[in-house]
């Protein structure tokens, strides 16, 4: 036996990565001077997935010409079909903020216009802003069944509401359809309304929306910033259960939090829809004993039974009975992981933190007297600023807000992770990954970084563990490394590189977007320029729990295919004295080969000369002599 052989180890640093039990971390109590949240060797693969048709937002006459200077296509969400579906492994549905609902195919990776949303809705308005236009669309959890989805588009408030007409989807029958009254913010005037419309496709075995559309909700909003963001089931449901198949809403401040006076205490505010998740029973027929209809008549509400929303019962003029938690600036990404029953909100912040939640019924997530786990000041000398930002002790004996409508003072809810600016602009979406593509990924929560394209991961454990009242109690924040076509690159180079190749022509930089006040402006953590612009991603999940990546900036769709597990020695051949160590490795990407003659001695001694990979296989030779050698080979 040579004892060297069988011996292979990991770098120590690592070992959190291999097996050891969740654990959680102390946040940072003052603001941070610099990035914080480091690579740790993990490392996935993304390849290309899809590219979706050149769009534009109208600025002037329909159909615009394609803004090269802009982004090229504002793919926004991505689904399958539930799985019981006639056609649900054949096909995805994904949104272009810019108008249209598209069946992607998932074999010819072709898209097929399903809804054209500009010519159906004639107050449908896309620009300005970042989430104006088609925002979003679920499933109802009986879709196989009733054909029922559900969407969320913005209109303009200038002009009167106005139903959808036929002319350019055929098959849409639109008598009886009648807009809904605005529940418009509480203060100021809406500057952008956000309708959510029920759809009933009558043959869901074709590319074609063939049926009818029922207007449900429409939601005013003080800026073109932060609407309705995102909805979402259950996914632990079923048919008799008290939650089946009632629709979760999450609703954007539109940018009241951050603005001085009257708007300021909107996300706070429990006769205000806005900034707030909201739950409601679609289905009229639904649950009629344990719920009452809506103040617009076209959804009911749970209040009473066992499961009623949480502030129902108050006596409060204007109560909006729909609010299920409050507190948040924009709340903009929703999921539901079904093995931990977490649902799980991604909240952007103002100018200091971003924000993981989870998400329980009746809480005060703090915003916006808090971001991350500080207090933030709004107006005044410390406008957008938070407490160490300025060197305000944070509220020491009385952690409460009074909540109007509330008889006693709340102790607000906090991230279970969070990170700073000095990481980046806004936080993407994010999913509890179940795949089986990449298994050491299982059980982490991989989320990302909007305007950097940065993608992170937390452990769930540790996120249900820091889901414990203490503020101070958060999960460890890593990055992932990216890898695409065999090279280890930064997600924002990879969009810049495709932007450029399908035509974009940005004089701003990089990437469209600028550098006034973006992380882009300035340098990535390892001190490399980025070149100014948004990368702009999204991330989306699959059936079988696979994870996606959407960029808007280049109108693309990519696929996470694997996980390269921090390097490890896979094989070692023995050849006339030479040990030949071979491992796994990523093409560029420096390794150094160690080695010691005891275990019980802590000191490793380099081999000569570090190999810098060629391919998917790196390998090393040494020379035995005639003591025994114990290897483990490190990432540089």
């Amino acid at each position: 036996m040579i004892p060297h052989m069988n011996c292979i180890f990991w770098p120590l640093r690592l070992a959190a990565f291999c097996g050891i039990g969740a654990v959680t971390w102390t946040a940072l109590a003052q603001y941070p001077s610099s990035p914080q949240i480091a690579k740790d060797g993990t490392t996935v693969v993304l390849e290309e997935y899809a590219s979706l048709p050149l769009s534009s937002a109208t600025t002037g006459n329909y159909p615009p010409t394609i803004n090269l200077a802009g982004q090229l296509g504002r793919v926004n969400f991505l689904r399958p079909e539930p799985t019981n579906a006639p056609l649900s492994a054949s096909r995805f549905f994904v949104c272009d903020l810019n108008r249209n609902l598209y069946i992607l195919d998932r074999t010819s990776k072709s898209f097929t216009t399903y809804i054209n949303f500009e010519e159906v809705f004639p107050r449908f308005d896309n620009s300005p802003g970042y989430s104006g236009g088609l925002v979003t669309f679920a499933f109802d959890p009986d879709y196989a069944a009733n054909g029922i989805f559900y969407t969320v588009h913005t209109e303009l408030t200038n002009l009167p509401a106005l139903g959808p007409t036929n002319g350019h989807l055929p098959n849409l029958t639109t008598n009886g359809y009648t807009t809904t009254t605005t529940f418009d913010p509480p203060a100021e005037l809406a500057s952008r309304r956000a309708v959510l419309i029920e759809w009933s496709d009558t043959n869901i075995n074709n590319a074609t929306f063939e049926g009818t559309a029922r207007e449900l909700l429409r939601v005013g909003f003080n800026d073109t910033s932060h609407p309705l963001g995102d909805l979402i089931f259950n996914p632990l449901t079923q048919p008799g259960d008290t939650d089946y198949r009632n629709l979760y809403i999450a609703s954007g401040d539109g940018a009241a939090g951050e603005t001085p006076g009257a708007q300021h205490t909107t996300p706070q505010r429990l006769d205000a829809l806005q900034g707030k998740i909201l739950r409601i029973t679609p289905d009229l027929a639904l649950r009629t004993n344990t719920s009452s209809v809506s103040p617009n008549g076209r959804y009911r509400i749970p209040t009473s039974g066992p499961d009623p929303n949480p502030f129902v019962s108050l006596a409060l003029a204007g109560l909006k009975k729909e609010i299920f938690a409050y507190g948040f600036r924009n709340p903009h990404r929703l999921s539901w992981d079904a093995a931990s029953n977490a649902l799980i909100v991604d909240d952007i912040g103002l100018y200091s933190w971003e924000e993981v939640n989870i998400i329980h019924k009746g809480s005060n997530y703090g915003y916006a007297e808090r971001e991350g786990i500080e207090q933030l000041f709004v107006g005044g000398a410390n406008d957008g600023k938070t407490g160490s930002q300025v060197g305000i002790a944070f509220p020491s004996n009385s952690d409460s807000l009074i909540v109007t409508g509330l008889v006693s003072a709340v102790t607000p809810v906090y991230p279970v992770a969070e990170y700073s600016h000095r990481d980046g602009d806004a936080i993407s979406s994010g999913f509890v990954y179940r795949g089986s593509l990449m298994p050491a990924l299982r059980g982490k929560y991989v989320y990302g970084e909007i305007t950097t394209g940065r993608v992170f991961y937390c452990d769930l454990a540790e996120m249900m563990a820091a889901d414990d009242g203490n503020r101070l109690t958060i999960a460890t924040n890593r990055e992932l490394q990216i890898v695409f076509n065999g090279v280890k690159r930064r997600v924002f180079d990879i969009l810049s590189d495709k932007y450029h190749q399908k035509g974009g022509n940005s004089s701003s930089g990089a990437l469209p977007g600028g550098c006034g006040g973006l992380a882009t402006g300035g340098n990535d953590p390892q001190g490399i320029p980025y070149g100014c612009g948004r990368a702009d991603i999204r991330l989306a999940q699959d059936a079988d729990g696979e994870l996606y990546l959407l960029s808007k900036s280049d109108g693309m769709i990519r696929k996470f295919t694997a996980a390269l597990i921090p390097p490890t020695i896979g094989s070692i051949r023995l050849t006339n004295g030479v040990a030949t160590l071979i491992w796994p490795s990523i093409s560029n990407q420096n390794y150094r080969v160690q080695y010691k003659t005891t275990l019980t001695n802590a000191n490793w001694t380099d081999l000569p000369g570090d190999v810098t990979a060629t391919g998917t296989n790196a390998s090393k030779t040494d020379t035995l002599g005639v003591s025994n050698r114990f290897y483990r080979v490190k990432a540089q």
